[in-house]
């Protein structure tokens, strides 16, 4: 099954050693669905190490790990994208973020 939240808002945390994900978790992108309620968040964790599992708790939000080097497209996806979900797929585990249908050929326009 895939479990699937509509991201409206999100926050970043980045921290310093933080015990917390095997003491290789170096940051959190904390997303918010309509209503500011929280829906899940984004697990940053350093290049190199192997990630966490992909999971989605008992109160439905969900857990998704990248490494270190996705944080800026990661951002840049929650910056400049409308729609944005987080998905997970509770059967296979795998994890995304992504964007809603854009139309072909819809680029950035020239300044």
């Amino acid at each position: 099954m895939i479990v699937s939240h509509k991201v409206e808002s999100y926050s970043l945390q980045i921290v310093s050693n933080y015990a917390g994900g095997g003491g290789y978790q170096m940051g959190f992108v904390y997303l918010y669905g309509q209503n500011q309620e929280y829906v899940g968040h984004l697990a940053i964790i350093k290049d190199g190490k192997t990630l966490p599992e992909n999971r989605q708790h008992n109160n439905g939000t969900l857990t998704v790990y990248f490494h270190e080097t996705d944080l800026q497209s990661i951002l840049e996806t929650l910056r400049n994208e409308s729609p944005v979900s987080i998905k997970l797929n509770t059967s296979s585990k795998w994890g995304s973020i992504e964007t809603g249908k854009e139309t072909v050929g819809n680029g950035e326009l020239a300044a």
